[in-house]
């Protein structure tokens, strides 16, 4: 998780000249023609901001599981926001798509992951509710 986040730190002075490559590499073919430079920047920035944020979550979550409280309304909010997060870098992806198709294809990715950590979160959220139940049963 940590070698996560440094690396994903080390990577934020590297974001402009990644777009400068990537600009030179492709060739438009998306709805918008032209550079996709400072579209590739912006949504790198904003892609790596949501994943602090869903790194910050998932070692919440990991951090409270370890501690053997699983099914806790906290894990729920956790996986929540971890959800939206995929969500958010989906529709990033879905932008910048504009400009490039290829970017449909982690869209498509990420939309699908926030899909499912949904679905975990219901589950997880039915689980605390039941639990909650039993432990109010004598």
């Amino acid at each position: 998780m940590y070698v996560s986040a440094a690396i994903g730190f080390i990577a934020t002075f590297f974001v402009p000249s990644i777009a400068d490559w990537y600009d030179e590499i492709t060739v438009g073919s998306g709805l918008i023609g032209g550079s996709v430079r400072i579209p590739t920047i912006v949504g790198l920035y904003v892609c790596e901001v949501l994943a602090f944020a869903i790194l910050w979550s998932l070692n919440k979550l990991l951090a409270n599981i370890d501690r053997s409280e699983v099914f806790i309304p906290e894990n729920t909010v956790c996986l929540r926001r971890i959800s939206w997060g995929f969500m958010f870098v989906g529709f990033t992806f879905i932008v910048m798509g504009l400009w490039r198709s290829v970017f449909f294809i982690p869209a498509t990715a990420a939309v699908m992951f926030g899909l499912v950590m949904r679905v975990l979160k219901n589950v997880f959220e039915k689980a605390v509710e039941i639990k909650s139940e039993n432990d109010f049963t004598i």
